[in-house]
């Protein structure tokens, strides 16, 4: 994959890239500004592009939502204030604004759709005993680890 790619009106951007072709990618990309950043990795790749949004002038940009879903590349960044203050940046977590009732009817739907084969994962299994390894692997592209006893 290059360094981003537009698939119709998103934007894909790989982030196994350096720091700097990855702050470039954001900046590439940008146009007049992101609508909305879907953060599945948080950590390094979210750090870079927080930076990467930080105007060079005094000049408030657009605002920019950044959804904050999963933590796959780290559980923490650094995020420097200029980022929050001048960029626009707002981020929020992927379950603002969801109360209990609506989490279970996203769940439900989610169970229905799985066992009816419309919606499908794709899984690699690999026994317990094999954890340590199967933990390190980089090779799944998209396919998620299913632990078995």
């Amino acid at each position: 994959m290059r360094e981003a790619q537009a698939i119709g009106a998103v934007t894909v951007i790989n982030t196994a890239v350096s720091d700097e072709a990855l702050a470039q990618a954001y900046l590439d990309t940008r146009g007049d500004g992101y609508d909305v950043v879907v953060d599945y990795l948080w950590g390094r790749p979210s750090e870079i592009p927080l930076r990467a949004m930080v105007p060079r002038s005094f000049a408030f940009g657009k605002p920019t939502r950044v959804v904050q879903i999963g933590e796959s590349a780290g559980t923490e960044l650094a995020l420097t204030a200029s980022s929050l203050r001048t960029s626009g940046v707002e981020i929020y977590g992927a379950s603002r604004g969801l109360d209990p009732q609506t989490i279970d009817e996203v769940h439900q739907q989610i169970v229905t759709w799985t066992r009816s084969g419309e919606l499908t994962f794709h899984v690699e299994k690999v026994p317990l005993s094999d954890i340590a390894t199967a933990w390190q692997r980089t090779d799944l592209k998209g396919r998620r680890l299913v632990v078995m006893p």
